[in-house]
């Protein structure tokens, strides 16, 4: 089943009124947004992209780095200090990456490769979200 983004928007509005969570409405809603194999699930090559072109987005002045204000409420200032080896108080997009890959990891317990709509309500998994979303 292919569900466009308008149907996934309305799937999200829906569910909440058949008795089930908002946030399994909002986590659908996510996988199906990022997922353009429709398979219900995002692998990690799909949540890669997303979180490029989230990069590109929270970087405005386009100096290919995100600073510690450019990342206000997507990761503490530890997170960025934990992902920046060279410490130079910023993260490029492949540093940028490698945090996405660890907290993709981390949402996969079953180590199957695919995060599902439970998986991305983890810590890890809400964490993972902020860095695509």
């Amino acid at each position: 089943m292919t569900l466009t983004r308008s149907a996934a928007l309305a799937l999200a509005l829906l569910l909440p009124a058949a008795g089930l969570s908002p946030a399994f409405a909002q986590t659908s809603a996510l996988i199906a947004a990022f997922d353009p194999d429709k398979d219900g699930t995002l692998d990690l090559k799909e949540v890669q992209a997303a979180a490029s072109a989230k990069f590109d987005a929270l970087d405005p002045d386009k100096d290919g780095t995100l600073d510690k204000r450019e990342l206000k409420g997507i990761l503490t200032a530890r997170q960025i200090k934990s992902a920046d080896p060279d410490n130079d108080g910023t993260l490029d997009k492949t540093e940028y990456l490698a945090v996405v890959e660890s907290l993709f990891k981390a949402a996969d317990p079953d180590n199957d490769g695919t995060l599902d709509a439970k998986e991305l309500r983890s810590k890890a998994g809400k964490a993972l979200v902020k860095l695509i979303k």
